[in-house]
């Protein structure tokens, strides 16, 4: 499970690399149940998660995350992910929940 997160949390790598995060530090609005997330970020989540998991688990896991955090976090989550080889506990009940049917 963890090298299965590993690797749908590194498929962003290149995306991020590629877009400013400044923009996504702006707190949600009261209205807004999820952080804003660049499109190309969420279309390689998507691609990535795809090749081992079924589209609604990929879309639940990407919505989940995008309400629990702003992109910043996503940010920071997933360059730490990539350096330490550790998913943080938070995030793997995030995808486990997704995973058990709770969508």
């Amino acid at each position: 499970m963890r090298h299965h997160l590993l690797f749908i949390l590194s498929t962003i790598v290149l995306t991020i690399n590629g877009i400013s995060i400044a923009s996504a530090e702006e707190p949600k609005p009261a209205n807004q149940e999820k952080y804003e997330y660049p499109q190309e970020v969420i279309k390689t989540f998507m691609k990535g998660c795809g090749f081992t998991s079924s589209k609604a688990y990929c879309s639940c896991s990407i919505d989940k995350l995008r309400s629990e955090y702003t992109f910043a976090e996503f940010v920071k989550i997933d360059t730490s992910v990539r350096e330490t080889k550790q998913v943080p506990p938070e995030v793997i009940k995030i995808f486990q929940s997704c995973r058990n049917g709770k969508i």
